[in-house]
């Protein structure tokens, strides 16, 4: 439903809310797909930037790179500058986000709905966090919105898990998701002295903080 320059976003289990813009991502294929895979791609980006706009009100601007296949991913990694510290290993990608270009890349042959959304949650999320900080608020973001449909979960790396989701949940716990969106977004801060150490941990500037897990400091 449309109504002067309001949309309308319905979302399953989510409700009805007003958007007052919510642009569209471009999407471009790399790779070779037919038209019955190119529609289910365009299907789910739109539907994961429709669950962005209804549950944090603003969208990602980033363009969807869609590419196939572990070679594919591989290239796009390396041809990239200044990719987080963590993603060693393109062929084992399904997802990433390059802030510095405004691009999403998405490997379609392995990708379930949850990446997508992963990644367009990455795409509306403040720079001025730490990507350790930023990576551990898209999954616990992710995990929320695609709770109640199993079929569309995506898997993290199995280190994600310790890395950044325990602790960014542990600081969901502490503060509320409503203010952790508002800190994803780049609209709060805190005191971070008083959080509990592997929480502190994932504000601190990422090279540092690759260097002490990679140490067990």
């Amino acid at each position: 439903m449309l109504r002067r320059n309001d949309i309308y976003v319905r979302t399953a289990n989510i409700g009805l809310q007003a958007i007052n813009f919510m642009p569209t991502p471009i999407i471009t294929f790399l790779t070779d797909a037919n038209a019955d895979e190119m529609q289910k791609i365009s299907l789910m980006v739109d539907q994961a930037n429709r669950l962005v706009a209804n549950y944090f009100g603003i969208t990602s601007a980033f363009d969807v790179l869609i590419c196939c296949g572990s070679w594919e991913m591989e290239v796009q990694m390396i041809s990239r500058r200044g990719l987080p510290s963590n993603m060693m290993n393109g062929s084992n990608l399904v997802g990433l986000t390059d802030y510095r270009l405004g691009e999403i890349v998405i490997r379609f042959d392995k990708a379930k709905f949850g990446h997508y959304l992963h990644e367009l949650i990455h795409g509306i999320m403040s720079k001025s966090n730490p990507h350790q900080l930023r990576e551990g608020m898209a999954w616990h973001f992710t995990e929320i919105l695609t709770e109640k449909h199993r079929y569309a979960k995506a898997t993290p790396p199995f280190w994600a898990e310790d890395l950044y989701i325990r602790p960014v949940r542990k600081l969901a716990r502490i503060l509320g998701n409503d203010f952790l969106k508002d800190l994803a977004l780049g609209n709060a801060s805190i005191e971070i002295d008083s959080l509990p150490n592997d929480v502190q941990d994932l504000f601190l500037p990422e090279e540092l903080f690759y260097e002490k897990k990679r140490y067990g400091r």
